[in-house]
């Protein structure tokens, strides 16, 4: 996420190119407060200056300067509510692919990849401007990257590359394009002389100036120059934690933890692993409070629309309703003998109910013991088809009848309750497990994701797993 993060900051804050009453001005003041992170003072600014102007176009274009803080403040509610309205009230069709491509990233940051690649299509097909293709192709390039597919990456990357490559101008944007170009093409000595620069240039904003550490750092792991790495991501997590996102925090410790254990000094790793974990339980609530009704903004929208439609629509649909309503009175009493009779043999038909034989309840009975007692739980990826044929259940449908009645529960919810109470249970009295990291301890309790570890264990027991730690050890 930092190098979504990262590009689009460079594309608001570097490339603005839409008119203004006074542009520079206004734009310069934006950006200072966003290169020194003061976000909310950038609200203030912006929404004063909005009450100032009157054309619709320079209203949707602070509208989206209203949005890029939004975004960069982690605020992606109400960033995309601001993006959708906006994007309602506007006929700049190049205004409009530029609210596509800011809703498409805050998809993209919410790790909802199909929705933002459908955002990012409608940019690619509508857009004009060269500077906002290379954007939408780098950060397709990392959705491919995150999707494990690397040959569309290199496609993406190497489009942005060969767009940049035509200009003679030495802009942020294609200064990031060919570090990223480099990483990927494995020219890392070049990578961090490039982002050197960045660091050494006072004019860097906060956001920039954190990625270029970052990357040296990941340029020196490549070099298998692990100690000379960590003095760089060292320096990258001291700046993300004036971003106050728990997203790039977790990122950088992440980060650090992985090159400590690699250089064996484990002492230092777990003092990143607590930074790490803080950064995971506010990452959680925050994305709980912050994502709970997301997508009910685009609901909302739709709904809006609808109700905004033509009368003349509304007319039509009510004459339809009520030329199908006139019909369905004269089938109903048409047909009222035959529906009655129907009725009548629904009523005496008895109702189909699944009988299992003993044999097959004790074959169940045992297994499900074997289950809990042998703590086969443990084993990732459980299903109720292999449980049936390890075990050899005649049917799926005996098994999941069996425990709907006996445990009020499905076959799935049953064995993550029984993974969770023992990753409690162990939390609670093993004291090397409770240093873990959440991953590890995910995997122990047969989860085949910490994401879903922390959503069913926060949903039985009103905690992270990382605030039951805290609490115990405290």
């Amino acid at each position: 996420m930092t190098k979504f993060k990262f590009i689009l900051l460079s594309f608001f804050s570097f490339l603005a190119n839409i008119a203004f009453a006074n542009p520079d001005s206004i734009q310069q003041k934006i950006d200072y407060y966003i290169s020194t992170a003061e976000f909310d003072s950038a609200k203030i600014y912006i929404q004063t200056k909005l009450n100032d102007i009157n054309q619709a176009k320079n209203i949707g274009s602070l509208n989206y300067q209203l949005v890029k803080v939004l975004f960069i403040q982690s605020n992606y509610n109400e960033a995309l509510k601001q993006a959708f309205n906006s994007l309602d009230q506007i006929d700049d069709k190049q205004l409009s692919v530029k609210f596509n491509f800011i809703i498409g990233c805050i998809y993209s940051a919410i790790k909802d990849y199909g929705k933002s690649i459908e955002y990012f299509d409608l940019v690619a097909k509508g857009s004009k401007d060269s500077s906002l293709l290379v954007k939408t192709h780098l950060l397709a390039s990392e959705l491919h990257l995150e999707l494990n597919d690397s040959t569309n990456a290199r496609k993406s990357l190497t489009a942005a590359y060969n767009i940049t490559s035509l200009s003679n101008s030495d802009d942020p944007l294609k200064n990031h394009v060919s570090i990223q170009y480099n990483f990927f093409s494995q020219n890392y000595e070049l990578c961090k002389q490039q982002n050197l620069k960045i660091i050494q240039d006072t004019s860097s904003f906060l956001n920039t100036k954190s990625y270029a550490f970052s990357m040296i750092g990941d340029c020196l792991i490549k070099q298998d120059s692990l100690l000379e790495a960590t003095k760089y991501l060292e320096d990258f997590l001291k700046l993300t934690f004036k971003t106050n996102d728990p997203e790039q925090v977790k990122i950088a410790a992440k980060k650090l933890i992985d090159v400590y254990e690699k250089l064996g000094i484990q002492e230092k790793a777990n003092t990143y692993h607590k930074i790490y974990n803080e950064a995971v339980s506010d990452s959680l609530s925050f994305s709980i409070e912050k994502y709970r009704d997301l997508y009910n903004v685009e609901k909302e929208r739709e709904l809006n629309i609808a109700k905004t439609k033509n009368s003349r629509n509304y007319l039509l649909i009510g004459l339809s309703f009520l030329l199908v309503f006139s019909f369905g009175i004269y089938y109903f009493f048409k047909k009222k003998n035959l529906k009655n009779e129907s009725l009548d043999i629904l009523k005496k038909a008895p109702a189909k109910k699944i009988v299992i034989s003993d044999f097959e309840i004790e074959k169940i009975k045992k297994a499900i013991h074997l289950l809990t007692s042998e703590q086969l739980f443990l084993t990732p990826k459980i299903t109720r088809k292999s449980f049936c044929i390890n075990h050899k259940i005649k049917s799926e449908r005996y098994l999941s009848h069996y425990i709907n009645t006996e445990y009020k529960k499905s076959f799935s919810i049953f064995v993550n309750d029984l993974r969770i109470e023992y990753a409690y249970n162990r939390i609670q009295n093993d004291s090397k497990f409770r240093n873990y990291r959440i991953e590890e301890i995910a995997k122990e309790s047969g989860f085949g994701s910490k994401k879903s570890f922390e959503r069913v264990f926060l949903a039985k027991y009103n905690e992270t797993p990382y605030k039951v730690i805290l609490r115990i050890t405290d």
